[in-house]
C-alpha cells in the first residue's frame, strides 16, 4: 500500500516546523522515515500534513561534554554508532545500537526520530530511561528539558505537546566505576524484540552500590525495574532478584512471544545484565 493523500511541508527553522505544527494539530512530523513510513503506507496513520525536518540546519551534530553526551535530533543512528568519542563516554550506547534494526535502516533512522517515536520496542528509549537521560524540546517561542521519567507515556505517544518539536538527546555520562550490559531477544537480528533489559552499575569493591535496570518491549513503555534495583543494592542474592524482577511486571504477550515467555525473559536478561556488570 501506498500512504493516503497528504500535504507535504518541509519548514527551514524549528520556529517554522512549530508554526505548521501548531496550524495542523494532527500534523506528523518526520525525520529519518524509518518508523513512520511503514505506518503510512500500511494506512495505520493518516496525517493530513508530513512535516519534514530534514531541511532544518542545526539539528545535527554530537556534542560530548563533561556531563552528557548531547546528539542532534537529526543524527543519524549510524552516525552515533561510528562516533568513539560519544561510545566512550557513553558505553550503553555502544552495546545498544547494533540492535537497532539493521544497518541500512541505522543509516536513515534519527536517534530523536526513535525518541519521540516513542516504541516501546526500540532500544534507544529503553537506554535513555535507564541513564535517567532527558530530550530538548522547542515549542512556540520556548525550550524546555524533559527528563525520560515522564516522556514516554504509553505505546508510540510521548509527553511532546502536538506543537512541539524534540531537537536533542541527552544521554548522561557517568563515572568510571559504573559498569554496563544491554542484552535482548529477538526471532532474527535486526526484528522488533521480544524483550530487552538495559543495566548500568555502580561497582565498588566486587559490590554494586547503585544500579538502574530498563525493560523494553514488555509494556507499552520502557519500565525501570525499581523494586530489582533496591534488591540489587541491599545484597539480595541473584536468584531472588530474578524472581523479584518477574513478579514486579506485567508483560504483554503476542503470539511469538507469550506474557509467561516474555516475564521469565525478563528475570534470565536481568541475571545475565547484572553477572555482566559484576564480572567487568
Amino acid at each position: 500500500m501506498k500512504p493516503a493523500p497528504l500535504r507535504y511541508v518541509r519548514p527551514q527553522s524549528v520556529a517554522e516546523a512549530c508554526a505548521a505544527l501548531h496550524a495542523e494539530p494532527e500534523a506528523k512530523v518526520i525525520a529519518g522515515g524509518q518508523s513512520l513510513m511503514p505506518l503510512l503506507n500500511f494506512r495505520l496513520a493518516v496525517p493530513e500534513v508530513l512535516v519534514d525536518l530534514a531541511g532544518i540546519p542545526g539539528l545535527r551534530g554530537i556534542v560530548v561534554a563533561e556531563d552528557s553526551v548531547e546528539v542532534g535530533a537529526m543524527t543519524t543512528q549510524r552516525a552515533l554508532e561510528r562516533d568513539a568519542d560519544a561510545l566512550a563516554a557513553c558505553p550503553l550506547l555502544a552495546l545498544a545500537l547494533p540492535h537497532v534494526g539493521h544497518t541500512t535502516t541505522r543509516n536513515r533512522g534519527t536517534v530523536g526520530g526513535s525518541i519521540a517515536h516513542a516504541d516501546a520496542a526500540a532500544e534507544l528509549p529503553c537506554v535513555l530511561a535507564c541513564l535517567d537521560g532527558s530530550v530538548i524540546v522547542a515549542g512556540q517561542g520556548a525550550s524546555r528539558q524533559q527528563a525520560a521519567a515522564g516522556l514516554f507515556v504509553t505505546h508510540l505517544t510521548s509527553a511532546l505537546a502536538a506543537d512541539e518539536v524534540l531537537t536533542a538527546v541527552r544521554f548522561p555520562v557517568l563515572a568510571d566505576s559504573w559498569r554496563f550490559a544491554f542484552h535482548e531477544v529477538t526471532q532474527r537480528h535486526g526484528d522488533y524484540a521480544m524483550t530487552m533489559i538495559a543495566c548500568a552499575a555502580d561497582v565498588v569493591a566486587g559490590r554494586i552500590v547503585e544500579v538502574r535496570i530498563a525493560a523494553g518491549a514488555i509494556a507499552d513503555r520502557p519500565l525501570r525495574l525499581t523494586e530489582a534495583e533496591q534488591a540489587v543494592v541491599a545484597g539480595v542474592e541473584l536468584g531472588e532478584v530474578r524472581r523479584i524482577a518477574e513478579a514486579s511486571i506485567e508483560p504483554s504477550g503476542s503470539p511469538h512471544a507469550p506474557a509467561a515467555y516474555r516475564r521469565a525473559l525478563v528475570g534470565a536478561l536481568v541475571v545475565r545484565c547484572l553477572e555482566q556488570v559484576l564480572a567487568a
